[in-house]
């Protein structure tokens, strides 16, 4: 157990760092509340508005953070269920793999259309139903079988990083929650997920690397996320209202259109139209550009690591590396807990700036600066990694890149947030993502090898990729963040800073 101990030794040093940051604000609020009769003074509508608001977010994580609950018990193993359990070569595995983004990558421009016509809703049903198809396939020692469930995972992947979050900013605005000047804001609601889903992910981490130990196997994960999709499949449908295009809702609800088949016509046309004109916007190509290169090479890291730490232990210790027996749910468990740092230190500067500064500029420039330097910052990790000559420092490196990670995540999505039009949502992020499947495919195919050389390769690829993506997303979203009325306002971020709440975390 002694070669383990710098896995448990940094998660016990990670956790109260995220305890200590994360819990600091509930105890504030808490004493706050207990000391200043003025918020007893809050009455009608603005408290009506605090509870929608309050009762809108607990209605949105508790069904995002079961599917992504379910679907962190799965991640870190399947490497190891495929290599180890399997016994596949490193070709085939990425041959699995690739199977994966290709679907992704093939489905990417129609599910977020898809999402946008028939209702996100159904579309985050149809992830639960297609994700635990895909987790039941690990069962099988068949190759086809495997393959298939691969294919059913990228579709799930496809869905995952478009419905959801397509649902929770309609949602946000059709209910007018950020014009009701409520404390949850839209950004603070981006950076609620980040912080939540990953100490969801610390959990699951956790709790697969002991269900592994329980019962033996490497392929329980999956079935214990089985479990958490039909829990959220059967509070989707209880708790979520259904919702498409938001222009098209809210003019039912005030009943503007009617069913006629000249205004279907007219509401097609007009999502159309919105959807080119995203297309044609500069920024969010990009994002797009932005947000390949940076989850690629995230990609890849997930793919690599295993590896690249069993290597490192072997060049230490003299040992082969197949001795090593990596705690892959407690690894995964330390760079989750650095991924919440970096998405509290995103939560903290933003609220900072908003209470000391300019809120005009702070609202407009900070998130690009804190995404350029996330991409600078990771790209250098990545070089770090890429000299490392120990397992320690290779895993300090590894953490330094999910820390970058957990501030890259809530930028990007108050980036995308602010930019792509409601009525065309899921549709955008659908074709958004499709560069980066097939990044990740043109990867892929490159690390059938197994060796540290090829992997330095790799690492040096990405970290100047990165220093690339950050150079190009400070010089063209800066430029177009300059309140010219270019940018489509986001709910909740006000000029007035008497109006800034204290942060929710």
């Amino acid at each position: 157990m002694a070669e383990l101990d710098i896995y448990w030794i940094g998660l016990l040093a990670l956790l109260p760092g995220v305890a200590l940051v994360a819990g600091r604000k509930l105890i504030l609020r808490s004493l706050k509340r207990s000391t200043d009769p003025s918020e007893k003074d809050i009455v009608g509508d603005q408290r009506q508005r605090e509870a929608l608001a309050k009762d809108f977010r607990r209605t949105f994580l508790q069904v995002y953070l079961l599917v992504m609950g379910s679907e962190w018990l799965q991640g870190p193993y399947l490497y190891s269920v495929l290599r180890d359990e399997k016994h596949l070569s490193p070709n085939m595995v990425a041959i699995l793999y690739t199977a994966t983004y290709s679907t992704a990558a093939l489905f990417a421009p129609f599910t977020g259309i898809l999402a946008d016509r028939f209702g996100r809703r159904a579309a985050c049903l149809t992830f639960c139903a297609i994700h635990s198809l895909s987790s039941l396939s690990v069962l099988s020692e068949a190759i086809p079988i495997l393959v298939l469930g691969r294919m059913l995972g990228g579709v799930g992947i496809t869905l995952l990083w478009t419905a959801f979050e397509s649902w929770m900013v309609t949602e946000y605005n059709a209910r007018g929650l950020g014009f009701g000047q409520t404390a949850i804001r839209l950004s603070d609601m981006f950076g609620i997920m980040t912080t939540a889903n990953c100490i969801n992910a610390i959990l699951a981490g956790v709790l697969a690397h002991c269900v592994v130990l329980a019962l033996g196997s490497k392929t329980d994960p999956f079935m214990l996320g089985l479990a958490l999709d039909a829990g959220a499949a059967l509070l989707m449908l209880r708790t979520w209202k259904e919702n498409r295009g938001v222009g098209a809702a809210m003019a039912v609800m005030e009943g503007e259109i009617n069913s006629t088949s000249e205004g279907v016509s007219q509401r097609k046309s007009s999502w159309f139209r919105d959807l080119m004109a995203s297309l044609q916007d500069r920024r969010i190509l990009i994002l797009s550009m932005v947000s390949s290169c940076f989850e690629g090479t995230i990609f890849l890291l997930m793919f690599c690591w295993p590896g690249a730490l069993k290597e490192a232990y072997s060049r230490g210790s003299g040992r082969d590396q197949d001795s090593k027996l990596l705690p892959y749910g407690v690894i995964f468990a330390n760079f989750m807990a650095a991924m919440v740092l970096g998405a509290l230190a995103f939560n903290i500067l933003m609220r900072r700036s908003r209470s000391l500064a300019d809120p005009s500029c702070s609202t407009s420039t900070l998130p690009t600066a804190l995404l350029s330097s996330s991409l600078m910052l990771a790209g250098l990790c990545f070089l770090a990694a890429a000299f490392a000559k120990s397992e320690l420092q290779l895993f300090v490196a590894f953490l330094l890149l999910e820390a970058c990670n957990g501030m890259y995540v809530p930028s990007i999505a108050y980036q995308r947030g602010r930019i792509v039009k409601d009525s065309g949502r899921a549709s955008v992020y659908g074709l958004m993502n499709l560069p980066l499947f097939l990044f990740v495919i043109a990867a892929l195919l490159t690390t059938a090898e197994d060796g540290g050389t090829h992997r330095f390769i790799i690492f040096i690829f990405c970290a100047v990729l990165l220093l690339i993506a950050a150079v190009v997303s400070f010089i063209g979203l800066r430029d177009s963040q300059e309140g010219k009325g270019d940018f489509i306002e986001v709910p909740g971020f006000d000029k007035d800073v008497d109006t800034c709440e204290e942060e929710k975390v």
